[in-house]
């Protein structure tokens, strides 16, 4: 009986906690927004002063359906911005609070990421449409999950209209029929290596999103080895640019994607479901292999087979261009004579 007793007061426990965290991430989204009211607001507010003493300006976007509203604060020297953003769906005379969230760009320098916050009250002072927006928000911020209340002073001119875009990029239709790439390096039937596209879904972001790594792994690390050139810092890079010499290189588990000690993807595709299919994207940063892809130089991976404990160098030349969906191998190349290097010249 005491048993019993103390596992149901563990299960109030549990439903009660589970209540109030699920409260505490609950918004108004989805509410309309009829009524006006005076709360003060005025034109002074459409700068924002930042917790750094700094200011930004809220900006705005309509369509014919919509209305957004939004600021950019800069985070540091490296062209990284955040960006926090609220739409608004019109609905005859009024408006309806669709979603707000905070886009980061990492701009070069880090990875890119959108996260949504939630509305938890919007007062309309004043709502012209496609003229003049001014309220207040008050919502919370994922970082540190404080409540926070910004004034808003927006007014429209025909330069902010953006035509509603449904021409969106989906990983499917770059690369489906373009990936996987099986490569028999050795010519001996088997599949050595396969160039393919990793699919990662992330369930812990809010919104979820699919991330799709476009990497070369082995179907058998043990003998069909991926170089990395020595002397480099972590991440290793695998990506060779001539000129290159297999001599100087390290091997690493080629299919350890979450090893942080390897940058073995090519590329990362982030893809979201609705209503944030605009910022499905390539990441096309330091990352990944940005700078080497843009320039004018040839792409390689440098390779050692493992025959009979003797070791066979060669590489796989590499066409990606991730923006306009193409890749392809131009050529494979491996040495017949065992311990013999490989050198690629300018």
């Amino acid at each position: 009986m005491k048993i019993y007793k103390y596992l149901a007061f563990l299960f109030f426990l549990t439903t009660l906690y589970s209540c109030d965290s699920v409260n505490t991430e609950e918004g108004i989204e989805g509410t309309i927004l009829c009524d006006l009211s005076d709360i003060g607001v005025t034109a002074s507010d459409n700068v924002i002063v930042l917790d750094n003493s700094a200011s930004a300006v809220w900006q705005g976007s309509y369509s014919d359906n919509t209305v957004s509203i939004s600021y950019t604060k800069d985070l540091n020297d490296n062209n990284t911005t955040e960006t926090l953003n609220f739409v608004f769906n019109k609905i005859d005379d009024c408006l309806q609070i669709d979603h707000g969230y905070e886009f980061y760009d990492g701009s070069t320098a880090d990875i890119s990421a959108i996260t949504q916050v939630y509305v938890l009250e919007v007062s309309i002072q004043d709502w012209e449409i496609d003229e003049k927006f001014s309220g207040q928000i008050i919502y919370r911020d994922h970082h540190d999950k404080l409540i926070k209340t910004l004034n808003f002073w927006v007014e429209f001119t025909v330069d902010d209209y953006i035509a509603e875009d449904t021409n969106y990029t989906y990983f499917s239709t770059c690369f489906a029929d373009k990936l996987p790439i099986e490569i028999d390096l050795d010519k001996d039937g088997t599949t050595d290596y396969t160039l393919l596209a990793d699919e990662v879904v992330d369930f812990a972001n809010t919104p979820n999103f699919v991330a799709y790594n476009i990497k070369l792994v082995s179907t058998d690390e043990e003998i069909n080895e991926i170089l990395s050139p020595k002397g480099v810092s972590i991440p290793f890079p695998v990506i060779f640019e001539p000129p290159f010499s297999t001599e100087n290189t390290r091997s690493y588990a080629a299919n350890k994607f979450d090893s942080a000690d390897v940058r073995n993807s090519l590329d990362v595709f982030y893809e979201f479901d609705a209503p944030y299919e605009n910022y499905n994207f390539f990441l096309q940063n330091n990352l990944t292999y940005k700078k080497e892809f843009a320039n004018d130089k040839d792409d390689y991976y440098a390779l050692r087979l493992i025959r009979n404990d003797e070791n066979f160098y060669g590489y796989i030349k590499i066409d990606f261009d991730a923006l306009n969906c193409e890749i392809s191998i131009l050529e494979t190349y491996l040495s017949d004579t065992a311990e013999e290097h490989i050198s690629i010249e300018d």
